[in-house]
């Protein structure tokens, strides 16, 4: 039996299934797209700067609908935000900053590998050391 929300937006499952998917394309086609932009001799300061530019949109349109819907929920302070801000930019660009250094000495194939089976080496490392 289907729940009210799926027999008001039948087409809702799909689409959701339609951005996993882009999603999952997407995130596999970066690293290659990096690799090839590497053979133009661009530095990864400067992609790493194209990637952010592209992405900012995004997360400044998410921010904004969050708040939207949830702002009589959960109230943040100028505090908050700056510290959301600041720790996203750091977690985003270290990580992406490592993951680009990473392809310019291995293949797009296995930084792939090594991203997607990364979850499964933390949950082995876990129950091995703790």
């Amino acid at each position: 039996m289907k729940n009210s929300l799926s027999a008001t937006h039948p087409n809702r499952e799909i689409f959701a299934a339609i951005l996993i998917l882009c999603g999952s394309i997407s995130f596999s086609a970066k690293a290659v797209l990096v690799k090839l932009a590497y053979q133009y001799e661009v530095d990864t300061i400067s992609l790493m700067a194209l990637r952010m530019g592209f992405a900012l949109p995004f997360f400044i349109v998410i921010a904004w609908q969050s708040n939207r819907k949830n702002a009589d929920k959960y109230a943040l302070t100028k505090k908050d935000i700056g510290y959301i801000i600041f720790f996203g930019v750091l977690g985003f660009y270290v990580a992406s900053l490592f993951d680009f250094f990473g392809l310019q000495y291995v293949t797009a194939s296995l930084e792939r590998v090594v991203l997607f089976t990364y979850p499964t080496l933390v949950l082995l490392l876990s129950w091995l050391f703790f």
